[in-house]
């Protein structure tokens, strides 16, 4: 729904007086390649869609950590980077980011076959649990250039593609889908790739995403899109029926964008 002239007015004013420095953004841009690919209009995009984010959502520090215009924006650049073409009501779900130094320790209560529930801890980088808050490590969330001798990741993409995924009523894997693609094809296709998942890190093999994937339907659509944007070339080759659903979920595809222009003329 058209937002009425004087909401348009209010969110205008928000962006100003939220806006991102040139330094800072730069800054931002440079030490991730979450933005390589972009051009200079999407890069624009983000970064208003990032001053709208800092206005309204609500940032607080876990155990004294201290929330700064470089953890706000950082935060919010690869959050909005997500759904750059999808609008930025894709980030309805979260209203609240909570944001520790380090990794942080979560209860887990787990029902083994026999019906019996263990509890333990996990030390965790990130957590978006339903209806909650988006729970961010800060040490793994500072924007930085992934190493490709290892699974890409990207922490802020993983916890708000669970975001995206919850806007359908549940965190199962199946988020909200555009005119065309409401056919049967999402659910047949991530099933598919989720079950072989799980049987190839049942059977030991190494598996062609992070085997976290295999956890449940949630995490699996997770690490898809955190590799999608990550490492595209990875999920296209292990899962390419995923990863082409995927483009037309986000609208893009990172693989063609990475590819270098190749001229006409002489060189």
């Amino acid at each position: 729904m058209r937002a009425n002239p004087v909401t348009r007015w209010l969110i205008a004013r928000r962006i100003r007086q939220h806006r991102i420095g040139d330094a800072l953004w730069r800054r931002i841009v440079d030490d991730s390649d979450l933005f390589d690919g972009l051009d200079a209009a999407a890069r624009a995009r983000v970064r208003t869609m990032a001053a709208r984010f800092i206005a309204e959502k609500k940032f607080f520090g876990a155990r004294g950590f201290c929330i700064d215009d470089t953890v706000r924006a950082a935060i919010a650049a690869q959050a909005c980077r997500l759904v750059v073409n999808l609008g930025f009501d894709s980030l309805d779900a979260c209203r609240t980011v909570i944001v520790y130094e380090e990794g942080f320790v979560a209860q887990r209560e787990v029902e083994d076959e026999d019906g019996i529930v263990h509890t333990g801890h996990e030390e965790l980088a990130g957590e978006a649990a339903q209806g909650g808050a988006v729970v961010l490590a800060w040490d793994d969330a500072i924007p930085r250039r992934n190493e490709p001798a290892y699974f890409p990741t990207n922490v802020v993409i993983h916890e708000f593609a669970h975001k995206l995924d919850e806007l359908s009523g549940h965190l199962n894997g199946l988020p909200p889908l555009p005119d065309g693609m409401s056919d049967g094809r999402w659910p047949k296709t991530f099933s598919a790739a989720y079950a072989e998942l799980c049987d190839m890190v049942e059977r030991d093999l190494e598996p062609p995403i992070d085997d976290y994937a295999a956890s449940d339907p949630a995490e699996f659509f997770a690490v898809a899109v955190e590799t999608f944007f990550t490492g595209p070339d990875i999920l296209a080759d292990g899962f390419p029926q995923v990863y082409a659903l995927l483009t037309e979920l986000f609208r893009e595809d990172p693989l063609d964008a990475r590819r270098p222009a190749t001229g006409t003329g002489d060189s």
